[in-house]
């Protein structure tokens, strides 16, 4: 019942079909234009350059966030602080703090990958 009713709702906003298996799972639903991942559900994160964040989640799935701008120190400490005010990080909306440098930097879009290691940095 609850599968029908996303896919009805997602009709109803005409998005793709595409996307809409992209977001049929638990782990990723969509807020307003916004793809919302659950961080309850994410079992690692990997950092391959400054631009990228890739989610690993429970399900086996992988969501790639490309930030706004480059985080400069990001790739170098593979750590960041990201709060939520409730369990969804969605895209276009949060910022992230570089652990131990303290760059505040914006995420941006999201989207479902096959790969944890594509780097946008050329290296």
């Amino acid at each position: 019942m609850k599968t029908m009713l996303v896919a009805a709702a997602f009709a109803v906003l005409g998005i793709a079909p595409a996307l809409a298996d992209d977001l049929n799972s638990t782990v990723a639903i969509r807020q307003g234009s916004h793809i919302c991942i659950d961080s309850t559900d994410i079992t690692n994160r990997i950092v391959p350059d400054d631009n990228t964040i890739v989610f690993r989640m429970n399900d086996g799935t992988y969501w790639q966030n490309t930030l706004q701008k480059p985080c400069t120190g990001l790739h170098i400490r593979q750590s960041f602080v990201l709060v939520t005010r409730d369990k969804y990080i969605c895209s276009n909306q949060q910022r992230i703090t570089v652990t131990g440098q303290g760059n505040v930097c914006w995420l941006g879009e999201f989207s479902k990958t096959s790969s944890p290691l594509k780097s946008t940095s050329g290296g």
